[in-house]
């Protein structure tokens, strides 16, 4: 048994064509659609963005945890992050690799190492990443501004 458990519940709701309603407890909807390369609408945010943001707003939120740990001192941090979605043979599509390129700007030279290590860390616990099944490659840049 595990020694803690969460649940987090979302609900989305068919709302026409291929579009819904995409319910999160206690937040505002968000319409959601099929993207439009799979005969969907365009403008409206679909699963596959979702699962991509998923892994960078996951690696941020860790980050910001390893970094306390690591004592880094930094001043802005974003990530980018990429999914290759393709077409595997017997399989339907998939999601065979999500590339992260977060991007942690620091005051000095000395918190270059702090921030990278807090990275580092961030990806082995990212808890979103470790449950994927992607292949998951990040490319790190710490940089003094």
């Amino acid at each position: 048994m595990p020694e803690k458990e969460y649940r987090y519940i979302a609900t989305c709701q068919w709302q026409e064509a291929k579009k819904g309603l995409l319910i999160l407890d206690g937040k505002p909807d968000l319409t959601v659609a099929t993207p439009p390369e799979f005969g969907g609408h365009e403008g409206l945010t679909n699963p596959e963005e979702l699962f991509v943001a998923s892994a960078a707003v996951c690696l941020m939120s860790t980050f910001t945890a390893m970094s306390a740990k690591t004592r880094a001192e930094w001043k802005s941090f974003s990530c980018q992050a990429e999914g290759l979605l393709e077409q595997v043979p017997g399989q339907g599509f998939l999601f065979t690799r999500l590339e992260l390129r977060p991007r942690v700007e620091v005051a000095s030279p000395d918190q270059i190492e702090p921030a990278g290590k807090a990275l580092e860390l961030a990806k082995k616990y990212c808890l979103v990443t470790n449950s994927m099944k992607s292949e998951i490659v990040m490319h790190p840049e710490v940089v003094v501004i």
